[in-house]
């Protein structure tokens, strides 16, 4: 049975809709979720340490979790669903910033936590992985982190990058694209390489 790892974006959870989709979807997987949070050092090596003690075969993530996927050195299939792939600079705005309260409840209990300028210099100096196994899709239409296509574009070789209008920034809670779309179908093609 294929194991799925699902990384959540900023201010959200493990509880997150996306992750009970990614279940639902691919029942016939073993399916895990993990609270990670905005200190990408700590986060990476829990998401490595993770992937390395589960044996996970699929490392899925959005918005800041596909920054993560992008940034975590491991052998498996890794899938960044529109990253947040300068966190630093896309993170630094007044509604990002302060005592924030996470959208879904955490496994630790905390439902919120302190953001300012100085967690925004712990992305500085953090690299990409990007393996034979790198996946990126984007939406056309984001409507959070606005056009990132032309970059992720750049990051992939050739056939790692696809862009659908399908969905816009979150894959949940809304879900307009049915299991047959364009991420489905890309995730449904990796698991079953």
């Amino acid at each position: 049975m294929k194991k799925i790892l699902y990384i959540h974006g900023f201010c959200s959870s493990a509880q997150t809709a996306t992750a009970r989709r990614i279940q639902e979807v691919f029942n016939d997987c073993e399916t895990h979720a993990i609270d990670v949070n905005h200190h990408p050092v700590e986060s990476i090596k829990q998401i490595v340490d993770y992937v390395r003690e589960h044996g996970i075969d699929l490392l899925v993530g959005t918005s800041l979790g596909g920054y993560y996927v992008l940034c975590a050195n491991v052998d498996c299939i890794k899938v960044a669903v529109n990253p947040a792939t300068d966190p630093e600079h896309m993170l630094n705005h007044p509604d990002m910033m302060g005592h924030l309260r996470y959208f879904n409840a955490r496994q630790d209990g905390n439902w919120y936590f302190d953001f300012g300028p100085e967690n925004l210099l712990e992305f500085r100096g953090i690299d990409f992985h990007i393996t034979p196994e790198t996946y990126i899709i984007c939406s056309d239409h984001d409507e959070l982190l606005g056009d990132n296509r032309a970059y992720c574009r750049t990051l992939m070789p050739e056939g790692h990058f696809s862009e659908t209008s399908q969905i816009g920034h979150r894959m949940a809670p809304h879900f307009t694209e049915p299991v047959t779309g364009d991420l489905w179908k890309l995730l449904q093609g990796l698991l079953t390489y």
